[in-house]
C-alpha cells in the first residue's frame, strides 16, 4: 500500500528530473502550455511522481519541482500543494505502469506534426538514417502503433483499451491527439519523445513535397547492427563521467533561465 511518508532524497532527485524533462519538451515545442505531462515511478514503491494540473498549474517550459506531485499507483493524490492535483489523463500513465513493471517513466505530449500525420492517416516512414544515428530506424523497426481514438484517457477502462494498442512498444501515437512514450528512465522517455517529434516533423515536410522514401533495407540493417555492437554509434542514453547521458546534458544547457518571478 502507498504511504504518505515524506519525500526521500531519491524522490527529490527524481522530482527534479521530471521537472527538467517537462521544461525540455516544452521548450522544444514537443507540447505547448500545460498540455501534456511527464511521470516517473519511484523505484521499489507504488508511488508515482507526475506533473500536476489545476488552478495553479504552470506551462511545461516553466515547470519546477513544486509542479511535480506524488500519487499512488491507484491514482490517489498523496502529496500536492494547494491549487495542484493529478492530470485528467493520469489513467493513461497508470495503465502503462501497471501493465509494464519495467517502465520507470511515461511522457504524454501533443506534437503538431503527430496530430497532422495521424489526422491525415499518413504513416511514419523510416526516411532518416545517419541524420540521427539510427535512432529513428530502431524506433520504426520496433513499431510505433496508432491508437485510433482521439479522446482523453480519463479512466481505467480507457487506459486498458489504450494499452491494448501500445503494448510493449516504446511509443504510441494517438489519432488526432498526440503521443505517449515509455522508458526505463526519465532521460530515456525524454529522448524517445524528441526522436518521435523530429521524425514526425521530417515526415510532414517530406509529405508536403511528395512521398517520403524509406532508407534502404540494407542500410537499415547496417545501422541497427552498428547500434547493437556499440563501437560505431555511441549510445547517448548511457551516463558519462558526470553521471548524465550526453543528450541530457546538452538539452539542459539549451534551457533558458526561468523567469525571475517564477516559483
Amino acid at each position: 500500500m502507498a504511504t504518505t511518508l515524506p519525500l526521500t532524497q531519491l524522490e527529490r532527485e527524481l522530482r527534479q528530473k521530471v521537472a527538467t524533462s517537462c521544461r525540455i519538451i516544452g521548450n522544444r515545442n514537443v507540447t505547448r502550455g500545460a498540455l501534456g505531462h511527464v511521470s516517473a515511478r519511484v523505484p521499489g514503491t507504488d508511488r508515482i511522481l507526475i506533473k500536476a494540473k489545476g488552478p495553479d498549474e504552470e506551462a511545461l517550459e516553466f515547470a519546477v519541482e513544486r509542479d511535480v506531485i506524488v500519487i499512488s499507483i491507484n491514482g490517489e493524490v498523496l502529496e500536492a500543494p494547494d491549487g495542484l492535483t493529478a492530470p485528467n489523463e493520469t489513467a493513461m500513465h497508470l495503465a502503462v505502469f501497471r501493465r509494464r513493471p519495467e517502465v520507470m517513466s511515461v511522457i504524454h505530449s501533443h506534437p503538431d506534426w503527430v496530430v497532422v500525420l495521424t489526422g491525415t492517416s499518413r504513416p511514419l516512414v523510416p526516411m532518416v538514417g545517419a541524420y540521427d544515428g539510427g535512432a529513428s530506424l530502431r524506433l520504426i523497426t520496433e513499431g510505433v502503433p496508432v491508437y485510433p481514438r482521439s479522446l482523453t484517457i480519463i479512466n481505467d477502462e480507457l487506459g486498458e483499451d489504450f494499452m491494448n494498442t501500445m503494448g510493449d512498444h516504446r511509443a504510441c501515437l494517438l489519432a488526432g491527439h498526440g503521443m505517449t512514450v515509455a522508458g526505463a528512465s526519465v532521460e530515456e522517455a525524454t529522448q524517445t519523445s524528441l526522436t518521435v517529434y523530429e521524425l514526425a516533423r521530417l515526415n510532414y515536410l517530406a509529405y508536403a513535397i511528395g512521398q517520403p522514401q524509406a532508407v534502404s533495407e540494407q542500410d537499415r540493417t547496417e545501422y541497427l547492427a552498428r547500434r547493437a555492437s556499440g563501437p560505431y554509434t555511441p549510445d547517448r542514453r548511457r551516463a558519462g563521467s558526470s553521471g548524465e547521458p550526453a543528450f541530457w546534458r546538452y538539452e539542459k544547457k539549451r534551457l533558458p533561465d526561468l523567469p525571475k518571478n517564477g516559483r
